[in-house]
């Protein structure tokens, strides 16, 4: 079977979409003032004027709030369950031990505590050309470009503000549904041409 590398947030997990919401309201709340510079970088500390104090402040508040509260991507649950019959699933995150642990269980939950989970990865590549991945999936362009340039199919995940990523070997997607019909599809059209 294909392999297929999941990132965690923004993926898996909306936990992206929660970190914009949370931001907002405490850009709004805490610093009274409007601090964005760029709503479509991906990460937080890169779309607002904010100082280390202050980034160090909102993640103190709010991180643990945001993982234990994300819930599944929509979609995920249905199409992941479905493309399992096909696929071998690994999930390679930056994410800490306490970050793999809550999404070990929410897997669990959902009968797929099979998948395994490589957490403080912050060199992705590495580990995905290690574990013979096929395609990723994640919401970060530098990782879905770093895989493609490595023969990896990477699927990458971005949100609305995001900009599309113009590479061969990578495709744009926006929800669970597209990842189900370029995977389905494209496998079958591979399939076809034996």
């Amino acid at each position: 079977m294909k392999k297929i590398a999941l990132d965690l947030d923004g993926v898996v997990f909306d936990s992206e979409n929660l970190y914009r919401v949370y931001t907002e309201m405490y850009d709004v709340d805490i610093l009274k003032r409007d601090s964005l510079i760029d709503n479509s970088k991906r990460t937080f500390q890169k779309r607002y004027k904010w100082s280390d104090e202050e980034i160090q402040d909102f993640c103190d508040k709010n991180v643990k709030k945001i993982i234990d509260t994300a819930k599944f991507m929509t979609g995920f649950e249905l199409v992941i369950k479905k493309l399992k019959e096909r696929y071998d699933f690994v999930v390679i995150t930056a994410r800490t031990d306490y970050q793999a642990l809550i999404a070990k269980k929410a897997f669990e939950n959902i009968g797929l505590g099979d998948i395994k989970i490589f957490n403080n990865e912050h060199s992705k590549i590495e580990k995905i050309l290690e574990e013979k991945v096929d395609y990723i999936i994640d919401d970060d362009d530098i990782i879905c470009s770093n895989a493609a340039d490595n023969g990896v199919c990477a699927l990458y995940f971005k949100n609305n503000a995001a900009t599309k990523m113009e590479k061969d070997n990578v495709i744009n997607i926006n929800n669970w549904g597209e990842i189900y019909k370029y995977l389905m599809l494209n496998e079958r059209d591979a399939k076809n041409e034996l």
